[in-house]
């Protein structure tokens, strides 16, 4: 018997993703887990919500020194987030 419609697994998961819709979400998950691997233990830990919209990630941090030290790095966690995921995804972050 020979196969005729053979895909690649990637090619059928990609499909999927798109005719789904899931590629924000999927986004959004990996850019909140590559904000907690840059920020840090400390920096997650203290980062109670996260949100994303038109390339803002929006954090609020409930300690304000762990904030004002982010703060001063907010550029820089920028770079590091778009670097990991391979795109120029966050432009700027908000802290609050």
């Amino acid at each position: 018997m020979k196969r005729e419609n053979t895909q690649l697994i990637k090619d059928v998961l990609q499909e999927f993703i798109k005719e789904e819709r899931l590629e924000d979400g999927l986004q959004r998950v990996r850019i909140f887990g590559a904000w907690d691997l840059v920020v840090g233990d400390a920096g997650a830990r203290a980062t109670t919500s996260k949100f994303f919209r038109d390339g803002i990630l929006y954090c609020t941090i409930n300690s304000s020194i762990i904030r004002t030290q982010l703060y001063y790095r907010k550029e820089e966690i920028a770079l590091k987030i778009n670097k990991m995921l391979n795109d120029n995804i966050v432009s700027k972050i908000v802290l609050k």
